[in-house]
């Protein structure tokens, strides 16, 4: 199988079912050497943007299903990706307080927050988790 077939079912099975596909040690190595993929310590599928296997700080609710996401970007990209309405809840990293965004008809609603990248675009690959 290609990795871009890879890219497809990990796509495909993230929004099937909000969790990560198994893949054996060489198709995960494979994706990683190419950014399509983050792994965990333990060599599991961590992410691949914009899902994430859950835990994660962004809780995505989207229909009857709920994802995860490593960061509000991704959060809004998978809805953006499904194509869904849904609401986006995570909460402040400094104070904990929580967030919630709702996304109707690919627009942000009520929402009073402001979303920080600590670090520049360019740099994202160095650490995808921590950005």
């Amino acid at each position: 199988m290609t990795t871009v077939e890879l890219r497809r079912r990990i796509y495909r099975h993230f929004a099937d079912t909000g969790v990560a596909p198994e893949l054996t040690r060489p198709e995960l190595e494979a994706l990683e050497s190419e950014h399509a993929v983050a792994l965990s310590e333990a060599g599991t599928l961590a992410f691949a943007n914009p899902f994430a296997a859950p835990p994660a700080d962004f809780t995505v609710s989207a229909g009857t299903r709920d994802y995860a996401a490593v960061c509000a970007w991704d959060a809004l990209g998978i809805l953006a990706a499904l194509g869904s309405d849904g609401r986006v809840q995570t909460s402040c990293p400094d104070c904990r307080e929580p967030i919630a965004l709702d996304v109707e008809v690919a627009q942000v609603r009520n929402v009073d927050a402001v979303v920080h990248f600590l670090v520049p675009a360019a740099r994202w690959y160095e650490d995808l988790g921590f950005t």
